[in-house]
C-alpha cells in the first residue's frame, strides 16, 4: 500500500452530491438563477465598466489626428481615378452607339443586296427558265442549253429579231 507521503489529495470547489442520512438519493446542488433580471444586470455592469475605462493612447492619437498627407494623397488619387473612369464610360457609350449604327447599316445593306440578287437572277430569254449552265451564242446573247440546241437549226437569234 502507498504511504501517506505518496498520496495526493485534490479538492474541488464544487460540492459533490452527498447522501443524506436515511435517503437513497444524493442531494442535488443548489440551482443557479439564470433569470433575465440577473442577466440584464450583468450586461449593464459590464457596459458601465467599459465606459468608465480610459481609452488607450493609440485610440486617442487616431481620434484627435487631422487628416494625414497619405489620406490627402488617397483622396486625390480617388478623384483622378473616378474622373478617368467617367471618361472611359463616356467613350465606351459613344463606341457602343457607333457599333449599333454600323450594325444597322450592315443589316440594311444585306437586305438591299438580297433584293438585288432576286432582281438580277438570270433567266433564259427564250424559255424563261433559270438554268445552271449557259451557252453563249454568236450574237452575244446567253441562252440555256436546251434552247441553244434548238437554235442550232435556226439561222437568226430569236432575241435579235
Amino acid at each position: 500500500m502507498a504511504s501517506p507521503s505518496d498520496t495526493i489529495i485534490i479538492t474541488d470547489d464544487e460540492e459533490l452530491p452527498s447522501l443524506e442520512p436515511g435517503s437513497s438519493r444524493p442531494r442535488r446542488a443548489p440551482r443557479r438563477d439564470y433569470s433575465y433580471r440577473d442577466f440584464e444586470s450583468m450586461i449593464v455592469e459590464s457596459v458601465a465598466d467599459e465606459t468608465d475605462t480610459i481609452p488607450s493612447r493609440k485610440r486617442k492619437r487616431t481620434e484627435t489626428k487631422e487628416p494625414s498627407t497619405l489620406e490627402n494623397a488617397f483622396e486625390e488619387l480617388r478623384g483622378a481615378v473616378s474622373h478617368k473612369v467617367q471618361r472611359l464610360q463616356e467613350k465606351n457609350r459613344i463606341l457602343r452607339d457607333e457599333l449599333r449604327q454600323e450594325r444597322e447599316r450592315h443589316q440594311k445593306t444585306q437586305e438591299e443586296l438580297s433584293q438585288q440578287r432576286e432582281k438580277h437572277i438570270l433567266e433564259c430569254k427564250i424559255c424563261y427558265m433559270q438554268p445552271d449552265r449557259w451557252v453563249l451564242i454568236l450574237c452575244g446573247h446567253m441562252v440555256c442549253r436546251s434552247c441553244a440546241g434548238r437554235l442550232g437549226t435556226m439561222e437568226k437569234c430569236p432575241i435579235c429579231r
